[in-house]
Order: C-alpha cells, then structure tokens, then sequence
C-alpha cells in the first residue's frame, strides 16, 4: 500500500499470512487506512485457485480453451523489464510485459511460452 500512488491500485494476491511475534498470537497485517482513503487508493484482492484445479486449468490450456498468452502485450529481455519496471512509476500500460530473453541472444523462453 505504501507503494502504491495516489489514485493506484493495488492488488492482493493469495491470503496473507498472520503475523507471528513469537508469543505464539496471530495477529492479521495493519492496514493504514488513512494512507489508502488520502491517496484514493484502490484494493482488489484475488484469491486464486486450489492446487486441485491446476490439472483441469493446464488441460484446457492444451486444448486451446484458456490461451493465456493473448494477455502478454510485450516481450523484453532483462535489461527491458527493468525499465518497464521503473516506467511504471509514470504510466500503466495495458496488457502483460514479460522478461521472455535473460541475455541479449537469448531465445529459449519465448519458444516455451504458452
């Protein structure tokens, strides 16, 4: 959230973990409310999946059902993905930006992108 600008979004993936402070009390992550309702701050949370899903999902993938590379707007390399990183502190583009290539020569990953 501290992160996030003002009028950004952010979004919680998976449950957080209690926070343990060794006295063997759970206590649940503090939200500064103050920052998120100051800044306009959006939170989306998502879920997710259970892992027994994952055979169905990954078939359907297969088959053409779910094509989840139609969400990748860009391909870079390495030295791309950080700076598409460091632009998002200025613009949100649309669509997924993936690291495909580690090495200027590099090709295996966009090969095995599904």
């Amino acid at each position: 959230v501290c992160c996030t600008r003002r009028g950004g979004r952010m979004v919680q993936v998976g449950l957080p973990l209690p926070i343990n402070d060794n006295t063997n009390s759970h206590q649940h992550p503090l939200i500064p409310m103050g920052r998120i309702a100051g800044h306009e701050i959006e939170i989306v949370g998502s879920h997710g999946f259970s892992a027994l899903d994952m055979p169905a999902i990954l078939d359907m993938v297969s088959r053409g059902v779910l094509c989840p590379g139609l969400l990748v707007e860009r391909e870079v390399g390495l030295q791309e993905g950080a700076t598409a990183i460091e632009d998002m502190d200025h613009t949100s583009p649309l669509g997924i930006t993936m690291v495909t290539r580690l090495g200027d020569n590099d090709h295996r990953y966009q090969q095995s992108r599904l």
